[in-house]
């Protein structure tokens, strides 16, 4: 079996890697011109630590990520409402990581090469269309450095393609665009003292201004100066009409949000402090898809943003990829025949994935944080008085379950490893 990945991101490399170790043939495709660290920070989450333990990148890891220890949400005055702990300090047989994206994405796309072939993944070949039969699919790619387009054939297709796929408007023509979702993420890292333990995420406010920040290396962490790269995310409701453009480079001004976030000033971390030490601050409208009940059409496929883009709660876009490329390899090495392997990847991943994009549009965990706001009133001083811990407990929890890593549920889950 050759297998055709279109798109070299955190999603089309995991199942690439995926594929080579489950023995199979695979080429990734991707249509930017050279593979390049973007982005700032992300959270691995346990059930997407496991698959990248399994395909033999710890020991890579732990050398630039932090082991997140908790997850704290606090009200807009600072008072805490809930902490959770992470990784296998929540009972997980593996770590929960905080990174910086780049890192992990050219480990990703180092191992694969070093483990399959650096002609494995071509570059400048972005996916202009596909035709398929019984026994194959012809695809063929745009090089936009040649003038020419390039043609390839290959047992499966797999659209991992992101947000704006090719491979899914495709399959679904009359879809149109991706849905703004009413929210501007805005995104950097700042070298700051380190908070709590130097190992916890927080994310504090409402759905009227909202922080999330955690430290993202482990080398700050190691020096014992307590300083701390800190990627944070600032988190603001915004018409269509006033947000900016979608792109990746799309840089911002740190005195767009000095005013909103000027009063953030706990004990225990300086928020203003930290934005003004930001050198580049990144700007993104957030923009999601309705679900789809069908990714798989004979012998192509979608993984990924491609199959289910969400809004970025709970750190679940990557993680979710992730999981995608790891089932994808399992399926289709354990069923008799590529279309069959195809159709089992959908049937284990697709219900998940779809509740984690509903999940995430109702809010996700950080409803807890809504909560408080609506119930408690103004100047409380004790959140438990006004809202049961337990309830709190219990959005988080069922969070967790529905969207695949409730601790017990994920420490029972087979392997998608064959060996």
């Amino acid at each position: 079996m050759h297998v055709m990945i279109a798109g070299g991101g955190i999603g089309g490399l995991v199942a690439a890697l995926s594929l080579h170790q489950a023995g199979i043939e695979v080429t990734v495709y991707e249509a930017a011109q050279e593979l390049k660290p973007m982005g700032v920070g992300i959270n691995i989450l346990p059930h997407a630590a496991r698959e990248l333990i399994e395909l033999g990148l710890e020991q890579d890891i732990d050398a630039f990520a932090i082991r997140t220890s908790a997850m704290n949400y606090y009200t807009a005055s600072g008072q805490l409402v809930i902490s959770q702990p992470c990784g296998t300090s929540a009972g997980y047989h593996w770590p929960q990581w905080s990174l910086h994206r780049g890192d992990l994405h050219m480990l990703l796309l180092r191992a694969f090469k070093e483990r399959a072939g650096a002609g494995k993944v071509i570059t400048d070949a972005a996916l202009a269309s596909f035709q398929q039969d019984d026994s194959g699919v012809d695809a063929t790619f745009t090089q936009r450095s040649k003038g020419r387009p390039k043609t390839a054939r290959g047992d499966v297709l797999i659209g991992a393609d992101g947000l704006h796929s090719q491979t899914r408007r495709i399959l679904y023509p009359q879809e149109g665009d991706p849905m703004y979702c009413g929210m501007v993420l805005y995104r950097a890292a700042a070298e700051a003292p380190a908070y709590l333990d130097g190992k916890t995420m927080i994310i504090v406010g409402d759905k009227r201004l909202r922080l999330v920040a955690y430290p993202m290396s482990s080398a700050l962490q190691r020096d014992g100066k307590g300083r701390a790269l800190i990627n944070w995310i600032g988190v603001l409701p915004m018409d269509q009409d006033a947000a900016p453009e979608e792109n990746w480079d799309q840089q911002s001004h740190e005195q767009k949000l000095t005013q909103r976030y000027k009063e953030w000033t706990f004990d225990w971390i300086d928020v203003p402090q930290i934005l003004g030490a930001s050198d580049q601050i990144f700007e993104f409208p957030v923009y999601d898809r309705d679900p789809i009940e069908r990714w798989t059409f004979g012998r192509v496929a979608l993984l990924g943003d491609a199959a289910h883009p969400l809004i970025p709660v709970s750190s679940s876009g990557a993680v979710q990829a992730i999981l995608d490329g790891r089932a994808l390899a399992y399926a289709l090495a354990t069923q008799p025949d590529a279309p069959s392997g195809l159709k089992a990847y959908e049937a284990d991943r697709l219900p998940t994935a779809n509740a984690t994009v509903r999940s995430s549009r109702e809010n996700g965990p950080d409803e807890v944080l809504e909560i408080v706001h609506q119930r408690c009133p103004p100047g409380t001083t004790d959140v438990h008085a006004h809202v049961p811990l337990s309830e709190l407990q219990t959005v988080i929890d069922t969070f967790k379950e529905r969207t695949g890593f409730g601790v017990e549920t994920l420490n029972a889950r087979h392997s998608y490893s064959l060996t």
